[in-house]
């Protein structure tokens, strides 16, 4: 595989950012990290080692983001107001500036991103696809923590609710929910240990994406698995050969550009 860093100073944001690439070929997958993590994660923890394998074959390219989730999600002792649109800024330096980068770097100027994390990361990517239809091709969301509700202490505005995964299902307007109808979603919860809230949220999020008549792959692990790397990266292993040729398919069909 063939690594790089893409450094980016982001106009939203106002800082210089990094995007850690390796690139192999195929489809692009925008990686997030667990809360307040950073592009160097998933190198760090193992995931990279376990996607390797498609890396290294063309299958796929993996491209791993900064957040600012330390001063926006995690900030606790800042205004609400002040934290969702820190969140905002965020998700419009994601799909305004990291996209294009991505697309440069996979040389493909249409590509469509999977996008995928666990935890916090969970829930960036399900807000990319949810959100963004037109730019995402998929989403595999590993104990996503989609309703803001946790972060905020049950607080609910319009500008959280933007970015909550659990509050976008239900408000999507129907030329969203037709494009997500033609993507692909999978989602994977444990039932052990750190899971608790990442149940509630997958739950909550499954129910509106059945309202809206949205398909998604919904998968419940047992009593002994975890919040934790060593699961994920069994799940990350058993879905994305699923993911990967659903998502193929649906490019060789035309459903995605």
């Amino acid at each position: 595989m063939k690594r790089r860093r893409i450094r980016i100073h982001s106009r939203n944001l106002g800082i210089d950012t990094e995007v850690r690439a390796f690139i192999g070929g195929g489809i692009p997958v925008l990686a997030f990290p667990t809360q307040d993590g950073m592009s160097n994660q998933w190198e760090d923890f193992g995931m990279i080692g376990t996607l390797a394998p498609w890396i290294d074959t063309g299958r796929i390219s993996v491209f791993c983001v900064d957040t600012v989730d330390i001063r926006s999600w995690s900030n606790r002792h800042a205004r609400k107001d002040f934290r969702s649109a820190l969140q905002e800024k965020y998700f419009h330096y994601i799909t305004e500036e990291v996209v294009p980068a991505v697309r440069e770097a996979a040389g493909n100027p249409s590509a469509m991103p999977l996008a995928t994390g666990c935890s916090m990361g969970g829930a960036h990517a399900a807000l990319c696809l949810l959100r963004r239809p037109d730019l995402f091709g998929g989403v595999l969301g590993l104990s996503g923590a989609y309703d803001a509700r946790y972060f905020t202490g049950g607080y609910m505005d319009p500008a959280w609710a933007a970015n909550s995964g659990v509050d976008v299902v239900l408000t999507l307007p129907e030329q969203d929910a037709k494009l997500l109808r033609q993507r692909t979603i999978a989602l994977c919860c444990g039932r052990g240990p750190g899971e608790e809230t990442e149940i509630d949220a997958t739950m909550k999020l499954e129910a509106g994406l059945r309202e809206r008549k949205i398909d998604a792959w919904v998968d419940w692990w047992g009593t002994d698995v975890s919040h934790d790397w060593p699961w994920w990266k069994a799940q990350l292993s058993y879905f994305l050969p699923y993911v990967l040729e659903e998502m193929e398919t649906n490019k060789s069909n035309g459903t995605i550009k």
